[in-house]
């Protein structure tokens, strides 16, 4: 069941499937089922043995009972009705775009926080044009997006860039204190390991903070920037000294997180980079653009923008106005400017 406007999702739920139930998926549901003015969760599907069967009320904060049912497939929900599937599984390609391909295959609107799944079109093209050929011909929509990539360093430099008449470069910074995320994130970015341990896991690819060049491809994209080279760092951050914290020790020579950046250069000039730093240890948080134009703007969030929450309020928020764009895989310079819509504030 789809539906084409966003007039006539005001007229009923939009039914949703909540694919994935890892911490992100888990606050997915919540937010949708709190939500239930607007939405009805109509299934929740993930293939870990101790979730199957149970009620989605198990795993939330507060516990609830929902009478929905944890399922381990697609199969099991039998092609039930949606609007929209939202699915928060993996980050890296091939498993991303395998798992979606059968999701518009079964008929469902996809929306994926798969991080390299963000700007697919420079990524990987060919793959790019199969899954939009896909959507357009079942009528369908995709869409990649999170906090980063996806608002923070990407979607959020292009709108701080309309006032500007001139130019000539962007730079952004994200600071982030990793003890305040969650486990699964603390490990993919090597916290405990040691330096060379760090080392051996990004030479395997699948280390450190997914889609920073993503972002930097894309900002360079819709900038019309064009470059001639893209530089991309990835380095530990090694504690000089035992670590304690709350519920972690790290010792000294040991890693407390990393420290990327992507530069894109014109000539010798550097014209846009994108450097994050995540690490357990942080005395602050903060996000900051620097946009050198006429005029300047600069913008410094204190305290930066708590990717967790966020990723679920970006998607949450862009449901309707992404059910009513065109069919086809779309990216977040195509939608409608994101905004709070789940209700009124107070």
């Amino acid at each position: 069941m789809r539906f084409n406007t966003a007039s006539e999702a005001m007229k009923r739920k939009i039914k949703v499937i909540q694919f994935g139930l890892g911490q992100i998926g888990i606050n997915m549901a919540r937010t949708l089922l709190k939500h239930d003015e607007r939405f009805e969760v109509v299934g929740c599907v993930d293939s870990a043995p101790d979730k199957v069967q149970k009620d989605i009320g198990e795993f939330l904060e507060p516990k609830g009972i929902y009478n929905l049912s944890v399922v381990d497939s697609m199969d099991a929900l039998k092609r039930k009705r949606a609007d929209v599937v939202i699915h928060t599984t993996v980050s890296f390609l091939p498993e991303a775009a395998e798992q979606i391909k059968v999701l518009l295959e079964k008929g469902y609107n996809v929306i994926t926080t798969a991080e390299e799944m963000f700007f697919l079109r420079h990524r990987n093209p060919k793959l790019f044009r199969s899954l939009d050929n896909l959507a357009r011909r079942k009528h369908l929509r995709l869409l990649a997006t999170g906090v980063n990539p996806g608002f923070v360093m990407d979607s959020l430099i292009l709108m701080l860039t309309a006032p500007c008449s001139t130019i000539s470069a962007i730079r952004a910074e994200r600071m982030v204190n990793l003890s305040r995320r969650r486990l699964a994130l603390q490990r993919k970015l090597g916290v405990g390991l040691t330096a060379q341990e760090f080392v051996e896991q990004v030479e395997n690819g699948r280390f450190g903070h997914i889609g920073l060049a993503d972002s930097a491809e894309f900002v360079s994209h819709y900038l019309g920037i064009k470059y001639d080279n893209i530089r991309s760092s990835i380095q530990p951050v090694v504690a000089d000294h035992d670590y304690h914290g709350d519920e972690m020790f790290v010792a000294m020579n040991h890693v407390l997180g990393v420290r990327q950046e992507v530069v894109v250069e014109k000539g010798a000039q550097a014209v846009l980079s994108l450097r994050l730093t995540m690490r357990i240890d942080a005395s602050i948080e903060y996000d900051a653009i620097f946009v050198d134009g006429e005029p300047p703007v600069n913008v410094v969030i204190n305290n930066g923008i708590m990717g967790d929450t966020a990723t679920v309020g970006l998607v949450v928020n862009q449901i309707e106005n992404f059910l009513e764009t065109a069919p086809g895989y779309h990216d977040m310079a195509e939608m409608k400017i994101p905004r709070f819509v789940l209700n009124s504030i107070s």
